[in-house]
């Protein structure tokens, strides 16, 4: 029987493909698995270094076969547009790093020669935020998909920590940190092709979660249980209200969602995984004048939260997830492993997603262009 390659249509291409002779969808889009074949009846090869697209979230691969028996084998679907994963390091300087996909319930690795000697401190979008030592701190972003990296300015003496900016929104990088000698945790913020960090000093605890660039504007809250709003670019203060506050906290996020500014607290009256429970905030403005108001729920949206900020997505992005959820990290006491898991608002459960262990990580947007 005579045998013809697949063929796949690229909406975009790359230069760099992975190295392998073997195109696995699943890992990308959760879709099937292809292996390069010899075509016998005449037929254009698949070149190894033939490579998937795809510089958009949106973009679309459809696998076909050339040989109707091949056809009617291989199911045809859209990814969905939006696929975050969730990505940790094999450990800090090594070359590898695992992604976990939320559809597959499956762990995949991709091998990084430029991650040698980094380490990660958070993603904006589809990059991450790489961080190695040195005096000054060398600070890059870096695409594992595509190898694209592009190196910015060092914060001269802040050591970098996390991404307080929404990728999904805004055309600009923010993050948080320290500073080296004196301990005082700082914010800064940097637009494409600019020399300098614009930088401000915070009055605000160990944990940086507490902090969001969104608009212009910082949100900051304090010691002194304050929220303080702040003009980024001239430093004018907008706003000073009152901060909200829970019991029995574990972590508290705040982050920009579909234009609003929210507050996420994750509680536990146990010390098991079920009494998981999450008290939301949201920040409302009316006439210059601003309060957090307690909300029940987040209809159709799922946040993922990272160790630090994170970001939100509608369900009708990712057909087959449930809206209203959380996407978070626990750490797990008798495994000493983080497992990660999803909080349904609506009915109040918590559960540990399957196939998940590992030591920490970041949610990450994939993107080939």
């Amino acid at each position: 029987m005579l045998i013809r390659a697949v063929k796949i249509k690229i909406i975009k291409r790359n230069k760099k493909p992975f190295s392998s002779d073997t195109l696995d969808l699943g890992f990308l889009y959760s879709t099937v698995s292809v292996k390069f074949v010899p075509c016998l009846c005449g037929g254009r090869l698949l070149h190894q270094d033939s490579w998937l697209p795809a510089r958009r979230l949106d973009d679309r691969i459809r696998v076909r076969a050339v040989c109707k028996l091949w056809r009617s084998s291989i199911s045809v679907s859209d990814p969905s547009p939006r696929l975050p994963w969730f990505l940790r390091f094999a450990g800090d300087g090594e070359e590898e790093i695992i992604c976990y996909s939320l559809s597959s319930n499956k762990t995949y690795k991709i091998h990084c020669q430029q991650l040698r000697d980094a380490y990660f401190e958070g993603t904006a979008g589809s990059f991450i935020l790489c961080c190695r030592d040195g005096r000054p701190e060398p600070v890059s972003l870096f695409n594992p998909f595509n190898g694209l990296e592009i190196s910015l300015p060092s914060p001269n003496h802040f050591q970098v920590y996390g991404v307080v900016s929404n990728p999904l929104q805004e055309d600009i990088l923010a993050v948080s940190g320290t500073e080296a000698r004196t301990g005082d945790i700082w914010s800064g913020f940097i637009r494409p092709g600019e020399e300098t960090w614009v930088i401000r000093r915070w009055d605000i605890e160990y944990h940086f979660g507490v902090c969001v660039y969104y608009g212009g504007l910082w949100y900051v809250n304090e010691h002194n249980a304050h929220t303080l709003i702040e003009d980024a670019a001239t430093g004018n203060i907008v706003s000073v209200i009152l901060s909200p506050d829970s019991d029995l906290v574990l972590s508290q996020h705040m982050l920009e969602t579909c234009g609003e500014i929210l507050i996420i607290f994750r509680c536990n009256a146990t010390d098991k995984l079920e009494g998981t429970y999450f008290d939301i905030y949201r920040l409302d403005e009316v006439r210059g004048n601003y309060q957090w108001v307690k909300i029940g729920d987040i209809g159709d949206r799922m946040l993922f939260l990272n160790r630090i900020g994170g970001f939100s997505l509608r369900n009708n992005e990712l057909p087959g997830f449930k809206g209203n959820s959380i996407y978070f990290m626990d750490h797990d006491l008798q495994s000493n492993s983080i497992l990660l898991c999803q909080h349904d608002l609506k009915n109040g459960t918590t559960e540990a997603l399957p196939n998940f262990w590992g030591e920490g990580g970041t949610w990450i947007i994939p993107s080939f262009g």
